[in-house]
């Protein structure tokens, strides 16, 4: 007969192997491919490729962040998504740096701000890298991106820890439903709360991160803890569809966390839109 003391060193054994596993696995980039079909998508625009990265946090794969570049540039986007949290001090920015720099020129590249982008007083900086770069940065601003003839309306919202007089999201979101009434709406955010605090909102699709997939995963679980730190993580991975809009939250690159990501590789998001017209 087993002793159980054995027995628990095993298990103790193998969940130490499983994290080591894993912990490794925190710089082995995934793909998820996602494809999504909207009636207010105009014909002309099916096909158009997205690719969503997200919470960077000063992370680098590969020498000059080249693994990841490379990762995206095969993938031939047509629109390159970057929601929030990429440098939040100074020594965080070369990093973003060399990323852009082998981006540059394979798609528009479009920026939102993050809570630690505002938060770790590198932003005026970090604003200034990417202009360096052609990066548009997407603040409380809209406007019409042409492709193939035809249209989207990028739209993107400062996060909430920018400035307290800023226009809020559904003044924003108003405003320009008031220019393009039926147009498709991309709306680029940080943060991961739109189903619970703007289930309204009249866009169609909203691209978005800040929850770092949970930080620990679990099988047929899902992500174990929220941004807030405790457990119980909402929205933080893959689609979720409201009444109004579809939301995309990626599970991010880095880390801001002191609990390791678990589980949980980082994620390069590539969104193909197509019409069901």
């Amino acid at each position: 007969m087993k002793k159980p003391g054995r027995a628990l060193r095993r298990a103790l054994l193998l969940v130490l192997t499983a994290a080591a596993l894993s912990a490794d696995s925190r710089w082995h980039l995934q793909l998820t491919e996602y494809s999504l079909r909207f009636r207010t998508l105009p014909p002309a625009l099916d096909g158009y490729r997205i690719v969503l990265l997200s919470d960077l946090h000063g992370a680098r794969f590969g020498p000059e962040n080249r693994r990841l570049a490379e990762a995206v540039l095969a993938q031939q986007p047509d629109l390159i998504a970057l929601t929030g949290d990429f440098a939040e001090s100074l020594e965080q920015l070369d990093a973003t740096d060399e990323l852009l720099r082998q981006l540059q020129g394979a798609a528009p590249i479009a920026w939102v701000s993050g809570n630690h982008d505002w938060a770790g007083g590198a932003l005026p900086a970090l604003r200034r890298l990417l202009d360096q770069y052609g990066v548009l940065r997407m603040e409380n601003r809209y406007f019409p991106l042409p492709w193939n003839g035809a249209r989207l309306i990028l739209a993107g919202v400062e996060d909430p820890n920018g400035p307290a007089d800023m226009i809020r999201p559904d003044e924003l979101a108003a405003k320009l439903r008031s220019e393009y009434p039926e147009d498709f709406v991309l709306w680029l955010a940080h943060r991961n709360s739109w189903l619970r605090d703007d289930p309204d909102l009249p866009v169609d699709l909203i691209l978005c991160g800040h929850a770092h997939g949970g930080v620990i995963r679990l099988p047929f679980v899902g992500g174990l803890i929220g941004t807030d730190r405790r457990l119980g993580a909402d929205y933080e991975s893959g689609v979720y569809h409201g009444e109004r809009f579809l939301m995309l939250v990626s599970r991010g690159l880095g880390s801001s966390s002191p609990i390791p990501r678990l589980f949980n590789r980082p994620e390069i998001a590539v969104i193909t839109l197509h019409s069901s017209r």
